[in-house]
């Protein structure tokens, strides 16, 4: 199982050079936790098509987009954006299959051990988050289906563009035809005919390899915005009492933050 929620709209605000500090999640975290992230951590810079290695982390995306794909193979199934989280599940269920993480544009990332914020928050509070967002994460997904069978190539290729321009802070996209064939689900030709609309009205620019958004706004108007309502708010939970399984109480008095998590 994948969890997965983005923040399109935070981190089109994002500006480089970004800390752990700057991220949303971290933000909501208790001090005590917030400390150990801190002293287990380290910023990680990604080129694209670099892979988050399936291990006992937890990325926290600073600027970006990374991308999901099953297997390995050549087909993005949901974007993970800058202002995510990724290896919750990965922390509660070591060793289980599931979809290979690669950066689709440059990325950098915060890289912290998972077993320090476990052991501040309680095995109790990562269940209840994989859990929370599991729901989430199917939403996003039926939403991403529903797109792919409804909606044309160009609006579809608008709205990548709009993600990874976001993600990447509005620097220069390089990627092929072909990485964005992969991300669509479609093949070079069909990408070919959508950039040329998309270029033809001034909103992009296509070079070899490179792509650059002319009209954020207007890119916007012309894209699906499928999946841009997908915001939600996840609620931390506080242990009751720190290395223990000892159930959490909800308390109005916790802090919630918008946040994506993988």
């Amino acid at each position: 199982m994948q969890t997965t929620t983005g923040l399109t709209a935070l981190a089109s605000s994002f500006r480089v050079p970004l800390e752990i500090r700057d991220h949303p999640v971290f933000q909501a975290l208790p001090l005590d936790a917030q400390a150990r992230i801190e002293a287990s951590g380290r910023r990680v810079a990604l080129s694209a098509g670099d892979v988050l290695p399936n291990d006992d982390g937890l990325y926290f995306i600073l600027s970006g987009v990374a991308g999901l794909f099953p297997d390995g193979g050549r087909i993005c199934v949901t974007a993970v954006t800058a202002g995510s989280v990724h290896g919750w599940d990965q922390a509660l269920e070591p060793g289980a299959r599931r979809p290979q993480a690669r950066a689709l544009i440059d990325t950098v990332v915060y890289r912290a051990a998972a077993a320090p914020l476990i052991e501040a928050m309680g095995w109790v509070w990562l269940t209840r988050l994989v859990a929370l967002h599991a729901m989430t994460r199917l939403d996003a997904l039926a939403t991403e289906a529903a797109c792919n069978a409804s909606h044309l190539v160009p609006e579809r290729l608008a709205k990548w563009l709009v993600r990874l321009h976001c993600g990447g802070n509005g620097a220069p996209l390089f990627l092929t035809q072909a990485d964005f064939g992969g991300m669509l689900g479609v093949q070079r030709t069909s990408v070919n005919a959508a950039a040329a609309r998309l270029q033809a009205q001034d909103l992009v620019r296509f070079g070899r390899g490179k792509v650059q958004v002319l009209d954020l706004a207007g890119l916007r108007q012309a894209s699906c915005r499928c999946g841009e309502a997908v915001m939600p708010v996840s609620a931390h939970i506080q242990p009751a009492a720190p290395s223990t399984d000892i159930a959490p109480e909800w308390s109005p008095s916790f802090r919630t933050a918008r946040a994506a998590s993988s």
